[in-house]
């Protein structure tokens, strides 16, 4: 037998748990883990105990991936001819689809939002400005894109500010300036490219800063919720105990009152036979007295019998 037969599928486990609304995911997750466990496949059991829990706005974006596959992959296209379009510099083209992109975010939302409070879950509105945001990121990158539109986003994408990082075409140049004013755009753009790359440094150490404290939350986060897991393994275990021994106790209670009618049956029988016996002791010791007083009385007038008999043989002797 192949012995890959009993391992884990991650994928599919993955793709299972980021199908639950977010109350119910650490739970299924520690599940998951435990069953990766009892088939010894420790690589599976921590690939799945490492999934993050998503939010809200996450489980309702995925859910919309889920739910309209072909709404995610016009979202899909759309950010990919945003991003050709601004590494290739087509202001104009930019433009348009940049126009293009708050329409279909806002009914990507307000969808998002319908598909929730039918599943159950009905979004605050800082829930719904949240989805916008993710969809709005999603544009900007590519891999996060992906995931979401396989319905396994973990965690809403980093907040696009245009499409930073992302470097423009070999080749590509922008449109001719106008040659009256080279020189004075030249000057603004030194001037303007010091106070971008300065602003750019502040923004990155700003997001560093940000990023660590998120990763340092995310860790925090794991180990609570790790933490909640094994607390509610232990819970689910002494409420099992406890349910096995109420069963015996009301087994015993009943065996108890069983016994307790049984005996005072027993202690009735008892005082019966006590009864009888008193009145059997009675009647015998009636009895004695009866035959002794019967042989008292017989006794005697055997003997004048028998005295009247031997004189009379005498006389005709």
């Amino acid at each position: 037998m192949n012995a890959d037969v009993d391992d884990v599928d991650v994928e599919a486990a993955t793709f299972e748990l980021y199908g639950l609304k977010p109350a119910d995911f650490t739970a299924a997750r520690a599940a998951a883990v435990a069953r990766a466990r009892r088939k010894k496949d420790t690589a599976a059991a921590a690939a799945i105990g490492g999934l993050r829990k998503p939010t809200l706005a996450v489980w309702a974006v995925n859910l919309l991936a889920r739910t309209h596959p072909d709404q995610a992959e016009a979202l899909l296209r759309l950010g990919a001819e945003l991003r050709r379009s601004y590494r290739e510099l087509d202001g104009e083209r930019m433009r348009a689809l940049s126009h293009e992109q708050h329409p279909v975010i806002g009914a990507l939302a307000v969808e998002a939002g319908q598909l929730a409070a039918g599943a159950g879950e009905q979004l605050r509105e800082t829930v719904l400005r949240e989805v916008g945001e993710i969809f709005h990121g999603l544009l900007a990158d590519e891999e996060a894109a992906r995931r979401w539109a396989s319905g396994c986003l973990a965690k809403a994408p980093a907040v696009a500010v245009g499409f930073e990082g992302l470097e423009p075409a070999p080749g590509a140049a922008p449109p001719p300036a106008d040659p009256a004013g080279a020189r004075s755009a030249a000057r603004n753009e030194e001037t303007g490219s010091r106070r971008a790359g300065r602003a750019a440094e502040k923004r990155r150490a700003r997001t560093a800063a940000v990023r660590e404290q998120a990763a340092e939350a995310s860790a925090a986060l794991q180990r609570a919720e790790e933490l909640l897991a094994e607390a509610t393994a232990a819970r689910d275990r002494a409420e099992d105990d406890a349910a096995g021994l109420s069963d015996e106790l009301a087994a015993l209670r009943q065996r108890a009152e069983a016994a307790r009618r049984e005996a005072q049956e027993a202690k009735q029988l008892h005082r019966q036979a006590e009864q009888a016996h008193a009145g059997a002791v009675r009647a015998a010791e009636k009895a004695a007295r009866r035959l002794e007083d019967l042989e008292r009385s017989e006794g005697p007038s055997e003997g004048v019998s028998g005295t009247v008999s031997g004189s009379g043989r005498s006389d005709k002797g």
